[in-house]
């Protein structure tokens, strides 16, 4: 599975974040009519800079790309959701997954938010159709500490689109 890692020396913090598609196709209606969702994640991995933690307290990454569509979902609900699979860990160290949060745009489609290794976030949210090439910016951000003990962090983090 794709991973999140921080590696920190020195106070150098960089975290790789590997985005997990979920496409769900629901078929309600005959093949010729079904509701469809799909969606795509770009780049598949980011990298938070280097950074001195008493300068700067929060680190963001370069944006994502979230390209989605909802077809034959006229007047359905419809949701994008973030999962991380647990807190970062580099063998018995861990950081909380609580101190990944994000922004995103535009808004009030999507919205910012904080990673969750337990209840799944809500990242966008809408009703009916989405059309092909749909897109919206995420930016992830680090809550920058010289307590993070030294090492290479990992975890996951499933991007998930539902219609139901």
């Amino acid at each position: 599975m794709p991973s999140m890692s921080l590696l920190s020396m020195a106070g150098c913090k960089v975290l790789v974040l590997a985005a997990v598609t979920s496409v769900l196709s629901l078929i309600l209606v005959p093949a010729a009519d079904a509701q469809t969702v799909t969606m795509t994640i770009s780049p598949s991995t980011i990298t938070f800079a280097s950074a001195d933690p008493d300068t700067t307290p929060s680190v963001a990454a370069p944006s994502i790309t979230v390209t989605y569509r909802v077809q034959n979902n006229v007047s359905g609900s419809w949701r994008i959701s973030l999962l991380a699979g647990g807190d970062l860990t580099a063998g018995s160290a861990t950081i909380g997954i609580n101190n990944v949060t994000w922004t995103a745009s535009p808004t009030p489609t999507f919205q910012a938010g904080t990673l969750s290794r337990t209840l799944a976030q809500t990242l966008a949210s809408g009703t009916g159709n989405v059309p092909l090439g749909t897109t919206g910016t995420v930016v992830f951000r680090l809550a920058n500490s010289w307590t993070y003990n030294v090492g290479s962090y990992s975890t996951s983090v499933v991007f998930t689109i539902t219609a139901p």
